[in-house]
């Protein structure tokens, strides 16, 4: 069941209330009912639960055993075990097609002509949150960072938490642990803060992300057609259609976790705040690019090694980013282009200090900082065109090409995006509506603030006026029927 619909909320309503009726001690195993319920609600889930059950328990079983033995071989080996479970699974359900897929063409080469083998997979919900939840256990228990889990249903539930089931964050046990283990009483302030969070969450989503998606997806559904103007104004567009969206469903999955007691991690930090490309990577996605850069990037030897193999090591980690995502060729392009201009950014980093330091923008703090910020937004938007092109199935290469045509004049331009704005419904009020909602949810968010706790210390007036604009906002402009996250895809 998708999180936007009244079927969750009925859903999440009745495990809240029901959770708060039961002992403390016995709420985590609540929870973990409630998790594979959710899990199984829908058909094609069913039939999976053994791959969720099989995760959890592998993973389990090599942490005990790895944390109760002092044999350093014995540790790898069971080590090993975890990873390759929880790798196998991902790899299986997310990669068959392209392992498959590249091996008829192997065969090809050589004048044989093997017939492509599909299992038909549907890959399970939560695949990538759950398996990378369950091998940062079995990691940090190996390298002493956490302490071995006894419990397997406390382990079962961490894995399987259907809040950070649907699209992350990606959680660490060592975090999560004393708050499985000591449940938190009912709170009416915790309680208020993540209900105004999931609000805040879905009027992101409904109303700001699905109404853009409406126009991008348009144009990049036509690429071959669309004038240079609206290929530019979509490609704009879908870096804050992508954060609206995802950033939207973290608020969403982060208060509901806060009115069940538990505080995730946070996945977001102002990402469009940030002054540099690596800065901006340190406030998109925090859980998987902490997930990369501790178990991935740290393991090649991070910055503490060679020149070329430090920049190697970062090539690395954004080209398993963009594997990460799916099996696909464009996932893969993205991460290799947010990988080479990461690089890029390491060596120019001494030359670009020297024409900063000269240049006359740069001489007022206020300016030096919007015109970075406008420089990572636009490289971050020129990346995403393999994104976008994966996520509509758009040839990336044929969208750079177009983005040059139809460029007469600026008021022809004006003129092109703003009649298909209006083909697309996005006319009258509505453009000023998600101008002004994208305004104010940025400037709420700056600096990563906290919006659940900033909304609290407001005044009555100001905080009564924004929750009744946030109600109007979803009840007039929010888009029904567009329910799928698009970080559920991954």
């Amino acid at each position: 069941m998708s999180i936007t619909t009244l079927e969750f909320l009925g859903f999440f309503a009745a495990v809240a209330v029901l959770n708060y009726v039961l002992p403390r001690v016995a709420r985590p195993y609540f929870l973990l009912i409630a998790s594979y319920a959710y899990f199984c609600y829908t058909p094609e889930n069913r039939a999976l639960v053994p791959v969720l059950l099989g995760a959890t328990v592998v993973t389990w079983a090599a942490g005990l055993a790895i944390g109760k033995s002092k044999n350093r071989a014995v540790r790898v080996i069971f080590l090993l075990l975890a990873v390759f479970t929880a790798a196998g699974i991902l790899l299986f359900y997310k990669y068959w097609d392209l392992f498959d897929l590249g091996l008829v063409n192997l065969a090809g080469l050589f004048g044989q002509r093997v017939e492509p083998y599909s299992f038909d997979l549907v890959a399970p919900l939560g695949l990538s949150y759950f398996t990378f939840a369950a091998l940062s256990y079995t990691i940090d228990v190996f390298k002493r960072r956490c302490k071995v889990e006894y419990n397997i249903l406390h382990y079962a539930m961490f894995v399987s938490f259907f809040p950070a089931l649907i699209t992350g964050p990606i959680e660490r046990y060592p975090h999560l642990r004393p708050q499985i283990e000591k449940s938190r009483r009912f709170s009416y302030s915790r309680s208020a803060g993540g209900a105004f969070r999931m609000a805040w969450g879905y009027m992101k989503k409904m109303v700001i992300a699905d109404n853009l998606a409406v126009y991008v997806s348009l144009v990049y559904g036509d690429y071959a057609h669309m004038s240079g103007p609206n290929l530019t104004a979509a490609t704009l567009l879908f870096a804050l259609q992508l954060y609206m969206d995802f950033s939207g469903c973290c608020d969403i999955v982060l208060g509901a976790a806060r009115i069940l007691g538990y505080d995730l991690i946070e996945n977001f930090q102002s990402p469009f705040g940030a002054t540099s490309f690596a800065d901006f990577w340190r406030r998109w996605h925090i859980s998987m690019t902490g997930w990369f850069r501790d178990y991935v990037y740290f393991s090649l030897g991070g910055s503490r090694c060679g020149a070329v193999r430090h920049l190697f090591n970062i090539l690395v980690v954004f080209l398993v980013s963009g594997l990460w995502h799916g099996a696909d060729w464009r996932y893969l392009m993205w991460g290799l282009a947010c990988g080479a201009i990461s690089v890029l950014a390491v060596l120019t980093r001494r030359p670009r200090g020297v024409i900063a330091r000269y240049n006359p923008l740069y001489r007022i703090d206020g300016v030096r900082r919007w015109v970075q910020r406008g420089i990572v937004y636009l490289l971050f938007c020129v990346t995403m065109v393999f994104f976008a092109s994966a996520l509509y199935n758009a040839d990336p290469y044929a969208v750079y090409g177009g983005l040059a045509r139809g460029w007469a004049s600026l008021p022809d331009a004006w003129a092109q995006v703003t009649g298909l704005l209006a083909d697309c419904g996005l006319d009258g009020r509505l453009p000023a509506m998600l101008t002004c909602g994208t305004v104010i949810v940025l400037a709420v968010e700056s600096s990563g603030r906290n919006v659940a706790q900033w909304i609290r210390k407001q005044n009555f007036v100001l905080r009564w006026t924004l929750y009744y604009a946030m109600g109007a906002a979803v009840l007039f402009f929010a888009v029904f029927g567009q329910s799928a996250f698009i970080y559920q895809n991954y």
